[in-house]
C-alpha cells in the first residue's frame, strides 16, 4: 500500500474519492515580506481517507510514493533583539538588532522504494544586523543539506495509522563564512534522526529527535548539539466529511526545542556559546482542494537560556503557500 501524507477519515465518513497524490508546492512570498517559495508534499492513495496536513516545524515520517519527488519550502523570519547575561537580560550598550529571512528549498525523491527517501535542501538566506556603529547585511546561498530517510516500522488500521522513520545527513560549508553577517560556518557537519507519527481519526501525534554532530572551522571547534520537535495536530474542519475532497482546516501546536554545547578555541571553551531553547508554537494550515494549502507559524521562546553573553531570539515567524507540481 502506498503512503499518504494526511490520514484516515473518522468511521462513518463518506468515501467516494480517496486517491490522492502526496504533492509538491510551490511557494510564492514577496521579498522581505514574502518571498519565492516552492513547497510539496505528494498525497497518495490509502483506502481510508485523510485527515490533516502535515506539522509545520516538525518532520514527518510519511513518506513519498514509489518514484515519488517534489520541491518544498517556506519562508521563515528570526528576530534576536534581547541581550541575556545568564540568562538575564540586561542592556546593550550598542543597542544590537538582528533579523534573518531564510527560505529553504527541498528537493525529497524516493529512491527504488515508497521506504527510502534522498532530499536535497540549500537555503536563501539574508541577514540584517543593525547597531549603534553601522548597519551590516549579507544576503546569499546558506550551507546546503544532503539527506536520507528510512522508514524502518508501519502499523496500518482503519482510521489509524503509525510511523517510524529514520534519517542521517551532511551539511556542507557552502555558505560564505567570511562575510559579515556569516551565511554559514564553514564546517562540515552531521546529522542523526528518528521520527515517528501517530495518527488516529482527526487527531496526529509526531515526536522527533536530532543529533548534530559538528566539526570545526581552523582553531574553532562548534559543539554539538540535540534537538527535539514534539506537534500534536487536529482536524478543525470539517468535523465530518460529507464529500471528499473538501476545503479542511488543520490546527498544531507543537515544542520544537534545541541544546547546543560550548564552542572551544584552540582546546579551551568559548564561555559565551551555546546553550539551550525551547519554542512554543502553535500554527494554522488551510487545505483547500487537492492542490494547494496555506500554512503558518509563530514560534515563542518559553525557555531562553544561552550561556553567558548573548543575543537571544525574541520570535520566529513562517509562512507559506503550498501548490501542487506533480
Amino acid at each position: 500500500m502506498k503512503h499518504c501524507l494526511v490520514h484516515i477519515l473518522p468511521k462513518g465518513e463518506k468515501i467516494k474519492n480517496v486517491l490522492r497524490k502526496e504533492s509538491g508546492y510551490f511557494m510564492i512570498n514577496w521579498r522581505n515580506l514574502f518571498k519565492v517559495v516552492l513547497s510539496c508534499a505528494i498525497l497518495l492513495p490509502l483506502t481510508d481517507a485523510l485527515a490533516q496536513g502535515p506539522p509545520i516545524n516538525t518532520d514527518t515520517p510519511i513518506m513519498l510514493g514509489v518514484s515519488g519527488g517534489g520541491i518544498r519550502s517556506f519562508g521563515k523570519i528570526t528576530r534576536k533583539a534581547t541581550l541575556l547575561r545568564d540568562g538575564k537580560e540586561i542592556a546593550d550598550t550598542l543597542d544590537r538588532s538582528v533579523t534573518s529571512w531564510v527560505t529553504p528549498v527541498a528537493i525529497p525523491y524516493n529512491l527504488y522504494s515508497d521506504k527510502l527517501q534522498i532530499g536535497l535542501i540549500f537555503p536563501y538566506v539574508n541577514i540584517n544586523l543593525d547597531k549603534t556603529t553601522g548597519d551590516v547585511s549579507s544576503s546569499g546561498i546558506g550551507d546546503i543539506k544532503l539527506s536520507a530517510k528510512y522508514l524502518v516500522y508501519q502499523f496500518d488500521r482503519k482510521n489509524k495509522t503509525i510511523r517510524v522513520a529514520w534519517k542521517a545527513g551532511v551539511k556542507l560549508p557552502t555558505g560564505d563564512e567570511d562575510t559579515q553577517p556569516a551565511l554559514g560556518t564553514g564546517s562540515t557537519d552531521y546529522f542523526f534522526s528518528t521520527v515517528a507519527g501517530w495518527l488516529e481519526k482527526r487527531v496526529g501525534v509526531f515526536i522527533e529527535g536530532i543529533y548534530n554532530v559538528n566539526t570545526s572551522r581552523d582553531s574553532l571547534d562548534f559543539g554539538n548539539s540535540f534537538s527535539y520537535n514534539l506537534a500534536l495536530g487536529y482536524r478543525l474542519l470539517p468535523a465530518v466529511y460529507e464529500t471528499y475532497p473538501s476545503p479542511q482546516i488543520n490546527g498544531y501546536l507543537e515544542l520544537n526545542g534545541t541544546t547546543v554545547a560550548k564552542r572551544e578555541v584552540n582546546g579551551a571553551k568559548v564561555d559565551n556559546s551555546g546553550g539551550t531553547i525551547l519554542f512554543l508554537s502553535p500554527g494554522l494550515q488551510y487545505i483547500g482542494g487537492r492542490g494547494w494549502l496555506v500554512e503558518t507559524s509563530f514560534q515563542y521562546p518559553i525557555i531562553t537560556e544561552p550561556n553567558g553573553t548573548q543575543l537571544a531570539t525574541d520570535w520566529t515567524l513562517s509562512f507559506g503557500t503550498r501548490i501542487l507540481v506533480f
